[in-house]
């Protein structure tokens, strides 16, 4: 190996006086006479040799270059992917809460109307969704004006107004005109799915019902949920922001509550 190198990587250069003097110092060769031939030769490789890192380090780094900037490129590819899939789930994450909300309030509107008749609210959909299809509710309808001098009772007894009982069709009362005006327009009332989690294959929401004591006072509660697992099916929901095992609810089965825990 040393004499290949000698012959072919020392001897061509040892026989070029202009490539010896680029690499060389001034007046080298005059002062050659202050050095043994075994001496020259090794200065001669350890330059030649310095020189060839140079050149090999300078093509090292072209290289390295070279494969960086597609690296890069792809790097740069997942962290703008990365960022836009977030913010591409928090979008359609908002649309699914907002959707289960809307059936939450819907859920709610029906177990008012059951309460008003029957004095206590349904554990059950079942039971509620017999109510809303084939019950009626008894609406006390008024005629006449009461003058300004009577009370509303006295108006009554004196025959300035009177009073009839009507029965309505559950469902057209609860999802009358003023109810719908205040819907969110996005999402379709289907009384037939009312009972199901969007999105999922028809998975119920769970419900109860009961009493608590507050004091010396007995109050009637239900509560509808559904956890945020099941409200985010189907998204890429892991290791984001909500605790997947949380409750999306509306009522409580511990307090007397009709509001639902999105900020109601």
């Amino acid at each position: 190996m040393t004499t290949y190198f000698f012959i072919f990587g020392i001897l061509p250069v040892i026989f070029q006086p202009k490539i010896l003097n680029t690499i060389l110092p001034n007046n080298f060769f005059m002062r050659k006479k202050y050095f043994t031939k075994k001496k020259q030769i090794i200065i001669y490789s350890v330059k030649i040799v310095d020189l060839r890192l140079k050149n090999f380090n300078k093509m090292k780094a072209k290289q390295i270059a070279l494969i960086l900037i597609p690296l890069n490129l792809i790097l740069a590819y997942f962290v703008y992917n990365s960022i836009n899939s977030e913010v591409e789930f928090q979008k359609l994450a908002k649309v699914r809460i907002a959707e289960n909300v809307q059936k939450l309030k819907d859920i709610r509107a029906v177990q008012i109307s059951y309460k008003s008749k029957y004095q206590g609210f349904s554990d059950n959909f079942d039971s509620l969704m017999i109510f809303l299809h084939t019950d009626s509710v008894a609406v006390i309808k008024s005629e006449g004006e009461a003058p300004d001098s009577l009370t509303e009772l006295q108006a009554l007894e004196a025959g300035f107004i009177s009073r009839d009982t009507i029965y309505i069709n559950a469902k057209s009362h609860i999802f009358n005109e003023d109810y719908l005006s205040t819907r969110n327009k996005k999402y379709s009332l289907d009384i037939m799915q009312l009972r199901y989690i969007p999105h999922t294959e028809n998975k119920s929401y769970e419900i109860d019902a009961g009493i608590v004591e507050k004091g010396e006072v007995v109050v009637q509660v239900f509560e509808v949920s559904a956890t945020y697992r099941d409200v985010l099916i189907g998204l890429d929901a892991e290791n984001k922001k909500y605790d997947l095992s949380s409750f999306l609810r509306v009522g409580s089965m511990s307090e007397a509550s009709l509001n639902g825990n999105w900020g109601e």
